[in-house]
């Protein structure tokens, strides 16, 4: 490309999402305006949204709802959840609901809300297709370039200092398997399910869903109800839906103390604190939810009914989509027996994988050092270790688990993680507002509403 140099951001983050939402909220209420100019992010989507075809109705948020975009570190900010509250004239309804953990929807709705004062820090409907490093004359990388297309579809090239990465999960897919209107990922259930609806709530669809988690349970359930004459099975590799662990003690692994404990041990006991824990947030079930579904199945046998099934030592083995049907084949992994049949629809809720910047990070590889097991080695501050001579900093937040644990792809310590992250880019002394209120009461619908 030719012409003016590109413009250079202080930080530029790639996709905005909670985490770079969580980041510019904090920048807002705790930087200057020298500091707040110098960041900027990228975003593929035409605007903000977060995981719009899951929002099913009733769902629940399994984080406490201080756990926002900010209140852990600044509790003042205008951009937390109880000011979303307040100006939208909810507050004192929500706090005569008795619960910590808000719907799914109005948690989406919050996070929206707090994304339309900050649009100004972010370029909607742009794609990253790439990092490369920018040398000096003495071989030192001083910064870097990002390709990326606007919203017109034209190449462009944005410098940056530093750059943070959370583009988000992408599904995670048995091999072979293509996404259409007959396969389709939890991520995109409500979609995906839109036409069933549209032909007819009440004919006798069969309906497949895969997955032993929270999704998957949520799904089935919304299925039985939302389709009261179809044939639904939940199929799963275990003997049954396992329990979520959220007790107290276990859940202080989402506090940002076990975040440093966990980043200080060595490998084999980060992975044994991974296993021990799995529980914590995958392959699990809200016990009230695995207590519907028991219900569910226990209300159709004494009705004589079969329609909802759960088919439990099952794994997905096949599935393509012929004839307007999906043809999914289940194998048993224990008798090593399969079985192919024909669906309406299989719906696969088999989760996310969150090494989400591997594409992104191509152009930077010869620059990033990787552990002996070849995972990219990530400093406390969520920042790729580089080679000497290599300014930038490349920050990771999904994809940081094997160093971070299992607070690096969900929400529990956003604000902890963008503080860390701003404080590493810019001097945490520099640049504060003069005008930063002291109490909640001073910040409380501090925002255009």
């Amino acid at each position: 490309m030719t012409g003016s140099p590109p413009a250079r951001h202080g930080l530029l983050g790639i996709g905005f999402g909670p985490s770079h939402l969580s980041l510019a909220a904090l920048c807002a209420s705790t930087r200057g305006p020298a500091t707040r100019s110098r960041i900027h992010f990228l975003e593929s989507r035409p605007a903000f949204r977060w995981h719009p075809d899951m929002l099913l109705d009733g769902t629940r948020m399994q984080i406490a709802f201080l756990k926002d975009l900010v209140t852990p570190q600044e509790p003042t900010s205008p951009y937390s959840f109880t000011n979303y509250l307040v100006a939208h004239n909810r507050l004192e309804q929500f706090l005569s609901l008795g619960t910590l953990h808000p719907t799914r929807l109005e948690y989406a709705d919050y996070f929206a809300w707090a994304a339309a004062q900050l649009e100004h820090h972010v370029t909607y409907g742009t794609t990253a297709e790439g990092i490369r490093p920018v040398p000096a004359a003495d071989g030192t990388i001083t910064h870097l370039e990002i390709d990326h297309h606007d919203p017109a579809n034209r190449l462009r090239t944005t410098a940056a200092d530093h750059v943070s990465l959370a583009p988000g999960g992408r599904p995670l897919l048995p091999p072979g398997t293509t996404l259409d209107h007959a396969v389709f990922h939890s991520s995109t259930f409500l979609s995906g399910i839109r036409p069933f609806h549209e032909r007819g709530r009440h004919r006798p669809y069969r309906l497949l869903v895969v997955g032993a988690g929270q999704s998957a349970a949520e799904i089935f359930r919304y299925l039985a109800r939302e389709f009261p004459t179809a044939t639904i099975t939940l199929a799963h590799r275990g003997f049954a839906l396992v329990p979520a662990n959220n007790s107290a003690l276990a859940n202080a692994i989402y506090d940002p103390e076990a975040v440093d404990l966990f980043h200080a041990a060595d490998a084999p006991r980060r992975r044994g604190i991974l296993t021990e824990l799995r529980t914590t947030n995958y392959g699990a079930v809200d016990d009230k939810d695995i207590q519907a579904i028991a219900e569910l199945l226990y209300a159709q046998r004494v009705r004589g009914d079969a329609r909802l099934k759960l088919s439990r030592f099952t794994e997905l083995a096949a599935c393509r989509t012929t004839d307007a049907l999906a043809h999914v084949t289940l194998r048993d992994p224990l008798t090593g027996q399969s079985l192919t049949d024909r669906y309406d629809a299989a719906v696969l809720a088999t989760g996310f994988d969150h090494r989400e910047a591997a594409d992104l990070l191509t152009g930077l590889e010869p620059h990033l050092v990787r552990d002996p097991d070849g995972e990219l080695i990530v400093r406390r501050d969520y920042s790729v270790q580089t080679t000497p001579g290599f300014r930038p900093r490349v920050f990771l937040h999904g994809a940081a688990e094997h160093t971070h644990g299992p607070t690096s792809p969900v929400l529990s310590v956003l604000a902890h993680r963008a503080a860390r992250i701003l404080d590493t880019v810019f001097d945490p002394q520099q640049d504060k507002p003069a005008d930063q209120p002291a109490t909640l009461s001073d910040s409380l619908v501090g925002v255009d509403q």
